[in-house]
């Protein structure tokens, strides 16, 4: 059973849709404050309202977290509604497809800007007030792309979510002696409304027989990672990497 998170609040970012509002619903579920930020601020709006529908303390905020004056706005829309921050949630992230040949700088540079260097100014704007509290867990949504590369887009994908990696080793290593648990969780395929209007059912078949749990992920299983990663069961849990992947990295099923 989960740890009651109640008291606790919880910036998710990117939370209006997919595995971000799936973790939302998740950490309100078990007692937890939460702010759904996201780019696309109807959206926010709209997720927020459907979770207090279910009785969930959740807010909303319009976010670019590629933006520091964004993200400064957030912390202190935040902290005048709860008073606090306990727990960050780096989940916001784009991609883009094509070749590496086809990159652009500005492509290369979006993607880096809000994959990697968002999830430092979000956590960046949090520390110091987790450093002059009690602590806290940040937890950052990289991708089995960071640890191999990413089939279906481009190396700017793939190098943000490597340095994600990277960024969570480094600031568990800096933070713990502050009581600041940084984690990541790094999601294998998994079956949203996104991946479906993309994807053909044949492909998606494809998918599932190279998965030894015969199964995509659904939103709700990387949630579940990071109510655990967040929750008093993973005290003495830091700079870990959690595959969520349903074991597809260990290799091809049926493969000799």
């Amino acid at each position: 059973m989960m740890d009651d998170l109640t008291e606790q609040t919880v910036i998710v970012t990117g939370g209006a849709r997919g595995i971000g509002r799936a973790i939302a619903a998740e950490l309100g579920d078990a007692g937890a404050e939460i702010v759904v930020a996201d780019i696309d601020e109807e959206a926010a709006h709209e997720t927020a309202s459907e979770l207090r529908e279910d009785g969930l303390p959740v807010e909303s905020v319009a976010c670019d977290v590629a933006s520091t004056e964004d993200v400064e706005r957030l912390v202190v829309q935040t902290l005048d509604r709860f008073g606090g921050i306990d727990a960050l949630v780096n989940n916001a992230g784009i991609g883009s497809r094509g070749s590496f040949e086809e990159l652009t700088h500005e492509d290369w540079q979006r993607v880096i800007d809000v994959n990697l260097t968002g999830a430092f100014n979000c956590s960046r704007a949090v520390v110091p007030g987790m450093i002059d509290g009690d602590g806290g867990s940040i937890v950052n949504i990289s991708s089995m792309a960071g640890r191999s590369i990413s089939y279906h887009g481009s190396a700017n994908y793939t190098a943000s979510k490597w340095g994600l990696i990277g960024l969570t080793k480094h600031m568990a290593w800096d933070l713990g002696e502050h009581g600041i648990r940084v984690t990541a969780v790094c999601p294998g395929s998994t079956l949203t409304p996104l991946t479906e209007s993309g994807t053909t059912p044949e492909e998606r078949a494809s998918t599932t027989e190279k998965i030894p749990l015969d199964r995509w992920a659904s939103p709700e299983d990387h949630a579940a990672a990071v109510a655990y990663l967040i929750s008093k069961t993973s005290s003495y849990v830091t700079g870990t990497v959690l595959e969520v992947d349903g074991g597809k990295q260990l290799g091809v099923r049926n493969e000799i």
